[in-house]
């Protein structure tokens, strides 16, 4: 009857906690406020932090490079949208709520071929960021070189562009 008793556990990061958990990968034994849940059971912080390192592989000049091209094509984009959607009228607005998403898929797929389809812990921030910044900007490079910008910088219907563009930059970087 005495060797039924289990020991009394306490947590590795708490030591004033008891518990009964342990994680599943290296059996250390951790408290509920430690503990993670994944797909396969509770793990240490550790033991997740690990895992994630092998999925984010980067290089040195990912981030700058994904802020580059973010930059460089939102740019593009913005300007584009400047042009066009000052030339529809009222459904702009349409026509920025499904072109916008579709933009923002095709600078996500050109950030992820320049920096070979490495992950980097900030890269959907950086790139999302870049991307807002080059679309708005690009209404002052229409502006700036060419005066072509008829109705004011800061117009809804390119906000709305740039707003579901970046998401969707955001998104497709997961």
């Amino acid at each position: 009857m005495a060797d039924d008793i289990a020991p009394t556990l306490y947590c590795a990061n708490h030591p004033d906690r008891e518990t009964m958990l342990r994680c599943n990968r290296c059996d250390k034994p951790i408290c509920y406020q430690c503990a993670i849940l994944t797909p396969v059971g509770y793990r240490c912080k550790e033991c997740v932090r690990q895992q994630q390192n092998v999925y984010y592989n980067a290089e040195r000049f990912d981030l700058p490079i994904a802020a580059v091209i973010g930059f460089a094509l939102g740019a593009g984009a913005g300007a584009l949208a400047y042009l066009f959607l000052n030339l529809i009228g009222w459904f702009s607005f349409l026509i920025a709520f499904f072109v916008g998403p579709a933009a923002g898929g095709l600078i996500a797929e050109a950030i992820r071929q320049g920096v070979r389809r490495r992950r980097a812990r900030g890269m959907k921030w950086v790139a999302a960021g870049a991307s807002l910044v080059g679309i708005v900007l690009g209404g002052l490079l229409l502006l700036g070189l060419l005066g072509l910008l008829p109705r004011g910088l800061l117009r809804l219907d390119v906000l709305l562009f740039a707003a579901l563009a970046a998401s969707a930059v955001y998104a497709r970087l997961l």
